[in-house]
């Protein structure tokens, strides 16, 4: 059976999502998994460390790309509002190579930002109470947010949403704390760039380690795509998902750059602060003494706790996405496709997303971090292709949907950000390059699949555009 667009329909017996979120449900799980907090806190501070005062600049280009980054995804997302996120729009476009490949990026990566995201909140917890295990917390966080995100989809949009409002509060204070007694000026910031170097002495940034703390800069920055995955749960995707997509994007892009922005600007004694593994924590003792540290760090655990639940839920709706389609044997499809009747949760694929996620744990959290940041080079360019051959074609854009301004110049932009992105990740020789030939060979086995197994079955293999 196919619909319309000459697209396989779901097949029988394959679990169907319940379409019962409301465009800000939507947003309050997408901004969850953005999370600002675990933005600032996780990416940033790795990125203050390497970078030490050219974090300025770089997040500056996070925000002028989380405009293109938003304008892209908003086009693609209203005019395929799937579960499977980008692959479907890539695949329905460029063809069932390009979507396998897209998904296969997704898949690849969902373990080990989930992962991260538990080593994090780790990190931060020992702040508060220095005697626990890191083991027993990281292990003990996935196991929770794992229980949450087996419920029901819109009691996990509940949950969220008060922990995002916690988030909000903590970012909130970050920047008022950070720009309310300015340290030093843009001037002395952005003329010289200095890091802690090797002798623990700020020492010129070297345009290597810039180039590649870009990468994770913009990673940090750019999201709100994520809001796809649950747009079969959302009522009227296509005239309410590119809004959505836009909204979460600039909100979190704007919480993320601007506090730490804000620890440069404000931070008494910067070298202590980029010495500290915290540096955000280090800052807020610095400038608020140790009771506000420390309370900020609960915020921070529980805004990272409540990123991972909703990483955890999109990427499910990404198994769920393998198994409905049928690209693997019928045994793992119906394992990944099957939905909770009551809950309306993909429960065989969050276990499978648990599971994976377990085992990247045990990797460090920077080799995690650089590992995912392979999808601003692979993904970013199929998606930016999709929409330009979209556009021609008529398949993004139409009446109703969410269009891009000025054309076709968002993602052309777009290209040119992934070309930056490669040549950064091919000049690092120690993170950035293993990363694009681990991923290179997860794209390569994934066009070998849809080619070798899913080209030939009968009538061949394309995503579903589920009603």
């Amino acid at each position: 059976m196919t619909d319309q667009a000459g697209v396989s329909a779901p097949a029988a017996g394959h679990g169907k999502l319940h379409r019962q979120l409301s465009p800000f449900g939507v947003l309050l799980l997408t901004l969850s998994c953005l999370s600002p907090v675990f933005s600032v806190y996780g990416i940033g501070s790795d990125v203050l460390q390497h970078t030490g005062t050219g974090a300025l600049g770089l997040f500056a280009l996070g925000l002028a790309c989380a405009f293109i980054w938003s304008a892209v995804y908003a086009e693609l997302g209203s005019a395929y509002p799937y579960a499977g996120g980008d692959y479907v729009g890539v695949g329905s476009i460029l063809g069932s190579w390009a979507g396998v490949a897209t998904l296969a990026i997704w898949a690849a990566t969902a373990g080990p930002a989930v992962a991260f995201q538990v080593q994090i909140i780790s990190t931060y917890t020992r702040e508060l109470v220095p005697g626990l295990p890191p083991s027993a917390v990281t292990f003990g966080s996935l196991a929770l947010c794992v229980a949450v995100a087996l419920m029901a989809v819109r009691t996990g949009a509940l949950i969220t949403g008060l922990f995002l409002a916690i988030e909000i509060l903590a970012v909130l204070a970050l920047i008022l704390i950070g720009f309310a007694h300015p340290a030093r000026g843009l001037a002395a910031l952005a003329a010289h760039p200095v890091a802690i170097g090797s002798h623990g002495i700020m020492e010129p940034v070297a345009l290597g380690v810039l180039a590649l703390g870009a990468i994770s800069a913009v990673y940090g920055t750019v999201g709100g795509n994520q809001a796809i995955g649950f747009g079969e749960e959302l009522r009227d995707p296509h005239r309410n998902m590119g809004n959505v997509i836009v909204v979460a994007c600039l909100i979190g892009a704007f919480g993320t750059a601007l506090p730490v922005i804000a620890v440069l600007f404000g931070a008494r004694d910067l070298t202590a602060v980029l010495r500290d593994p915290a540096p955000m924590a280090a800052f807020v003792n610095q400038a608020a003494g140790p009771w506000a540290g420390r309370a900020l760090s609960a915020g921070v655990a529980l805004a990272i706790f409540n990123a991972t639940i909703a990483q955890i839920m999109f990427g499910a709706r990404l198994y769920f996405s393998l198994g409905r389609d049928g690209i693997f044997p019928g045994p793992v499809n119906r394992l990944l496709a099957g939905v909770h009747e009551q809950s309306g949760a993909p429960r065989g694929a969050t276990m499978v997303v648990a599971v994976f996620s377990l085992l990247c744990c045990f990797l460090s959290s920077h080799t995690l971090l650089i590992f995912n940041t392979g999808l601003l080079v692979y993904g970013w360019s199929l998606v930016c292709l999709s929409v330009l051959v979209g556009r021609r074609r008529g398949m993004t854009a139409r009446p109703g949907y969410w269009r891009a301004p000025l054309g076709p110049l968002a993602p052309l932009l777009g290209l040119v950000m992934a070309g930056g992105f490669t040549l950064a990740d091919l000049a690092d020789h120690d993170a950035g390059r293993p990363s694009l030939i681990l991923l290179g060979g997860v794209v390569l086995a994934a066009v070998a699949w849809s080619h070798f197994a899913l080209r030939r079955r009968p009538g061949g293999w394309a995503p579903v555009l589920a009603e």
